[in-house]
């Protein structure tokens, strides 16, 4: 059941990141074909664009957990003892989890107050709250991955620890 999950979510992470840049480039580069051949442009595309590259960066930041993508120091923790890397990584995760919590609650809130005064866009007349979900979800998904992380290290022996088999998967 886990496994069938972890899959349907990484499918839908995945899809969403993918739509969504596809879908930007597609409007951006029509843009730019309707204004430098034809003169003209569409009004909306640039918000669209913009809007759409925000989902898929954050959607793609709650991935980059999964894989491994984020910015670490690994030469500094793989040149230290195993057991001490362990404990480095736990208290890193620990400090981004948290971190990632925050930007949850404050992702939620902004969602809510955008619901609550009814703020649309200006070129696509879409509610703002739509437009902020991404933050809540998205921080929500790296939570999720993150926590599996920390659940991995704690559940793997100090003197077996491997930076690249915990947060690459390898």
């Amino acid at each position: 059941m886990f496994n069938k999950i972890e899959k349907t979510k990484d499918i839908l992470v995945t899809s969403i990141m993918m739509i969504t840049m596809s879908i930007a480039t597609l409007v951006a580069f029509t843009n730019v074909v309707l204004r430098y051949v034809f003169n003209m442009s569409l009004v909306w595309a640039g918000e669209l664009t913009s809007y759409l590259f925000i989902w898929s960066a954050l959607f793609g930041a709650a991935y980059g957990f999964k894989i491994g993508m984020h910015i670490g120091v690994t030469a500094l923790v793989q040149a230290i003892r195993p057991k001490v890397a362990k404990y480095i990584l736990t208290v890193s995760l620990i400090i981004t989890l948290i971190f990632m919590m925050v930007m949850v609650k404050w992702g939620y809130d902004l969602v809510m107050f955008n619901k609550m005064i009814g703020q649309v866009s200006v070129d696509l007349g879409v509610p703002f709250w739509v437009i902020y979900l991404c933050v809540p979800i998205a921080m929500t998904i790296a939570v999720y991955e993150i926590l599996v992380k920390i659940i991995q290290i704690i559940r793997t022996p100090g003197e077996d620890f491997h930076y690249e088999t915990i947060m690459k998967g390898h």
